[in-house]
């Protein structure tokens, strides 16, 4: 298994080649913490007594905090723009069995994420400064789940089903500023199948997720965090029918995992158009979902645990506070990396079942890789709008999508 450090060391350095080559100027500068103000090529008409366009007021005595050198404000590096992310968690397949207790061959009646989509990866839409604000995420997953739908000359057909989630969530600081909860609502379309007269209903409700995030530093141009996130089972349960055995032909997963998540963050304002961005989550799964076929418990089937590390490098384009509505633009590109830690349950149902079958996760060990990039737009002191695309780099079996593309609006309060 990759460890964290040695994941996050590489993926550093590659951000730090990625500067020298963009901008060597950058690479020579000294990058220790420091107070400074933005040229006025760079923003214009900044009033230092008020938020700016991404960021809390300089002056404002609520966020300050104490480092180990002096006490400073956190304004620069509160403009640096939240992470897009990638998150989509690797997916559970329904392989059914013949009247003997064998697989059928290649057919499974659905490959599909659990829970709505599963809990959410903090980098998702987020920074480690904590941040008072509301905002609503729309991830469209292309080719993310899949069905047998019949047979031909080369074996089974296999339809591919995306995905759409929407998300609604909101974030409160608290402790003069130094932490926040984050409450994350999904709502998710797209988990129905068809196959052989069996249907299959993931629902649209998805698990909410709750971050409660702490500043461990901050000063104006790097801040640390830490935290724990918990994904709590509100989702739809996942109910496969098979209505020619009748009351027999019946098989529920119930939606009752809950999982921990506790994370690591930085945001580091390399200087007033660069910055980088990075998180580490390891994502517990403490209980499970009991599948009930039959009428009958068969059994609880564990979602795998996570390890999860993510880095994005970003740069300002273009800044003008003294404009009334559109007051800035920046480009982002990010690398995401997930591994399962363990591998995957395999719960049986019992033969002479119409729908004996078998659970898993069919590839079982994976290691994602996915490249995201984006625009964010600041849209006046209050507000961003911004749209990605995220991008597997591995083959089968290391991808759980084709292809991902974000539009997220963010309102501070």
């Amino acid at each position: 298994m990759r460890t964290l450090p040695s994941i996050a060391n590489c993926m550093i350095a590659g951000a730090i080649l990625m500067i020298n080559l963009l901008d060597p100027a950058l690479g020579q500068q000294n990058l220790q913490p420091q107070v400074s103000s933005d040229p006025p090529s760079m923003d214009r008409g900044l009033n230092e007594n008020r938020l700016d366009s991404s960021g809390p007021s300089r002056s404002s005595s609520s966020r300050t905090l104490r480092s180990s050198t002096s006490r400073a404000t956190y304004v620069r590096v509160a403009r640096a723009p939240n992470m897009f992310g990638d998150t989509l968690p690797p997916r559970v397949t329904y392989l059914p069995f013949s009247s003997d207790g064998q697989a059928t061959g290649p057919i499974s009646a659905f490959t599909a994420p659990l829970g709505g989509g599963g809990s959410y990866n903090i980098a998702e839409n987020n920074t480690s400064v904590p941040t008072d604000r509301v905002y609503f995420v729309y991830n469209g997953f292309f080719n993310a789940a899949s069905n047998t739908i019949g047979f031909g000359a080369n074996g089974p057909i296999q339809q591919s089903v995306d995905l759409h989630r929407y998300l609604l969530g909101f974030e409160k600081t608290f402790l003069d500023g130094q932490a926040s909860l984050d409450v994350r609502m999904p709502f998710i379309d797209g988990l129905s199948f068809q196959t052989f007269g069996i249907s299959s209903d993931g629902g649209n409700v998805g698990n909410m997720t709750m971050y409660l995030k702490g500043l461990l530093y901050a000063d104006d141009a790097s801040a640390f965090a830490t935290g724990l996130g918990i994904g709590l089972p509100t989702g739809s349960d996942f109910d496969v029918n098979f209505p020619a055995a009748g009351s027999a032909g019946s098989l529920t997963i119930r939606n009752e995992t809950v999982t921990l998540m506790p994370f690591v963050a930085s945001t580091i304002s390399l200087n007033d158009r660069w910055f980088l961005q990075s998180f580490g989550q390891i994502l517990f799964v403490a209980t499970g979902d009991t599948v009930v076929s039959n009428n009958q418990e068969v059994g609880i089937y564990n979602p795998q645990n996570l390890l999860q590390a993510d880095i994005g490098l970003g740069r300002w384009l273009w800044r003008d506070s003294t404009r009334p509505y559109f007051t800035g633009l920046a480009g982002v590109c990010e690398l995401h990396y997930t591994s399962t830690i363990q591998d995957s349950d395999v719960l049986n149902m019992p033969v002479g079942n119409p729908l004996a079958g078998q659970l898993a996760n069919s590839e079982n060990r994976l290691d994602l890789l996915h490249l995201t990039s984006g625009l964010h737009a600041q849209l006046g002191p209050m507000s961003s709008l911004r749209v990605g695309a995220v991008v597997p780099l591995k083959q089968a079996p290391d991808r759980v999508f084709d292809s991902e593309i974000q539009v997220s609006f963010n309102r501070r309060f």
